[in-house]
């Protein structure tokens, strides 16, 4: 199975405050997701903040664009995504699930909601108790197989920036108590801090993704019965980086990164799988609904 996930994307309103022309940016995020969607994938993800502000316009104008290309897309809500309205309204216009879970043949998925809603002052993370409750039965139960869990934030104290404040899910939530419950390797894949990296913690890995107008790239995940794979596919076209960097400059709610955005070991890595032990399997193991 394959998996290309994109970074925080922050599709913009165009308005009289800011110095962008709506065909500039038509022409960047156009461009930008038929690359995305032309890579050869099973699943297609953005890690959140798929827009600058969640405002309607944004969310039917950049659905409008992912819908053209009739591709599996699923977007975990980002901060961003939540500012503008509530929660059931995003889900209403994007039709997406708040969060939910995906068995395949070869891992299991898992898709958080840790975004706050409406909160200008605290952009940090959160996760409720009924998703603690029901991300700690998914560990559970996905037993052995591999383990990939999507999220807007950080957990704490895992790839860079994620121990600062309003940088991570709460430390306050027991994520590690959830995840550390997990036979052979988990994934744990997040955006919001606008740094690629790449650290590890026992049995699990966690990976975090640059924004897209800082870098114009894509990881793709790929499962095998011996390894998850990280790859990373950057788009070396000049035109796209410069209107990247007109929008970031343009926009508010937003700031082109200054710093390197990490290294060769932040973007490509692989993931040993230990052989799973095989006994025999309930028809209610075998599948988990979220």
């Amino acid at each position: 199975m394959k998996i290309a996930v994109i970074g925080d994307l922050h599709y913009p309103s165009v308005n009289a405050e800011y110095a962008l022309l709506r065909q500039e940016r038509q022409l960047f995020y156009e461009s930008f997701m038929a690359h995305f969607f032309s890579i050869p994938a099973d699943l297609y993800v953005s890690i959140g903040d798929l827009t600058n502000f969640g405002s309607q316009d944004e969310l039917e104008d950049i659905y409008a664009i992912i819908d053209q290309h009739h591709k599996p897309f699923v977007h975990v809500l980002g901060n961003h995504d939540l500012y503008g309205m509530s929660r059931d309204e995003v889900l209403d216009i994007t039709h997406q699930e708040r969060f939910h879970s995906l068995t395949t043949e070869g891992a299991v998925l898992a898709f958080l909601d840790t975004a706050k809603e409406m909160d200008y002052e605290d952009w940090g993370g959160t996760l409720d108790t009924i998703q603690q409750q029901w991300l700690a039965d998914i560990v559970e139960k996905s037993g052995d197989r591999p383990l990939i869990v999507f999220g807007h934030h950080p957990v704490y104290g895992t790839t860079k920036n994620s121990s600062l404040e309003k940088r991570c899910i709460s430390p306050d939530i027991p994520m590690w108590d959830i995840l550390n419950k997990k036979q052979n390797a988990g994934l744990y894949v997040n955006g919001h801090n606008h740094f690629n990296s790449i650290a590890a913690r026992e049995q699990w890995t966690f990976l975090q993704i640059a924004a897209v107008l800082d870098e114009q790239a894509v990881r793709v995940i790929e499962i095998s019965d011996a390894f998850i794979s990280i790859d990373y596919v950057p788009f070396a076209d000049n035109e796209l980086q410069q209107r990247a960097r007109a929008i970031g400059n343009a926009i508010n709610h937003f700031n082109l990164n200054p710093h390197p955005l990490g290294t060769q070991a932040d973007v490509k890595y692989a993931i040993p799988l230990a052989v799973p032990v095989r006994t025999n399997i309930t028809e209610e193991e075998e599948i988990i609904n979220s």
